[in-house]
């Protein structure tokens, strides 16, 4: 895994997000609905390949936990009267177990779901980067205002547990591209920094990184694009750029435009507008 020092290079290439954040509108962020808010009614293990939320059988399949159990027996209106904020969405702190099997009223399936803001290993229940305030302080604004300064954003607090858990992880993983970049150009793969990169990319690919559940509409959609992403990562990773350059450029360039893809979308979701922009960007 990934020791990051967060002394982040100076942007040379700004990854063709133009033609994404260039947008404007005005409008206020939507906030969750009791229904989203649940998590187990909008991602499912059929609905979020990312393991948002994955079924039992699923888990214990994957898990190496003792007796094959993943996550902390709860229920959902458990957790909405400890956890739930002002805005309706769940929030579990990472020491608090933030994976829970949850069951279904009337239904025998249990969902395991991710309720923190992090991306975490299911087992260990703990973030696969960095959770320092100082990722966050330099990541947010990253995807808001440096990306858009005319658009009008929600803070950190309004932000779903999805958003925040891409805030920190894509930034990680531009950082890694841009180092990657660098190794290619100076052919040259044997730095600690390049290591430590393709590390991070495997990680993230791995069935066991679970993507905090969604608890609204949108959250789906950047799962998707973040599942996309993080499969790219995963494929560049596995490869030996030394064995065939040219295939690992290929490789690199999926890669990126994943990645961007995936910020362009988050930058639209932390503006309060973001229903108007997401209808005039990606189109209704």
């Amino acid at each position: 895994m990934m020791k990051w020092n967060y002394t982040i290079k100076t942007f040379t290439i700004m990854f063709g997000l133009a033609a994404i954040l260039t947008a404007c509108g005005g409008g206020a962020k939507e906030t969750s609905s009791t229904e989203s808010a649940s998590g187990t009614e909008v991602a499912s293990s059929e609905t979020s390949s990312s393991n948002a939320a994955v079924t039992e059988t699923a888990a214990k399949e994957s898990s190496s936990a003792e007796e094959g159990k993943i996550g902390l027996d709860s229920t959902l209106d458990e957790l909405k009267q400890t956890y739930a904020d002002q805005l309706g969405y769940i929030r579990i702190p990472l020491n608090d177990h933030p994976v829970r099997r949850v069951s279904e009223e009337g239904s025998k399936n249990i969902n395991v779901a991710n309720y923190s803001d992090a991306v975490v290993d299911m087992n260990a229940e703990v973030p696969i980067h960095s959770d320092s305030q100082r990722l966050i302080d330099d990541a947010f604004p990253y995807f808001t205002t440096v990306q858009a300064p005319d658009e009008s954003y929600v803070t950190w607090e309004e932000a779903t547990n999805m958003e925040r858990a891409m805030v920190k992880t894509l930034f990680i993983a531009r950082e890694g591209l841009l180092i990657t970049e660098d190794a290619m150009k100076n052919k040259d793969y044997s730095s600690t920094s390049f290591k430590d990169s393709m590390d991070f990319f495997s990680v993230t690919a791995k069935f066991e990184s679970m993507a905090p559940v969604a608890q609204h509409p949108y959250d789906i959609t950047l799962t998707t694009l973040y599942d996309k992403a993080r499969t790219s990562w995963g494929k560049l990773a596995a490869m030996n750029p030394e064995q065939d350059e040219a295939a690992f450029a290929e490789m690199y360039k999926t890669a990126r435009t994943d990645a961007n893809n995936a910020m362009g979308l988050l930058n639209v979701l932390l503006s309060t507008n973001e229903e108007e922009r997401v209808e005039e960007i990606y189109g209704k």
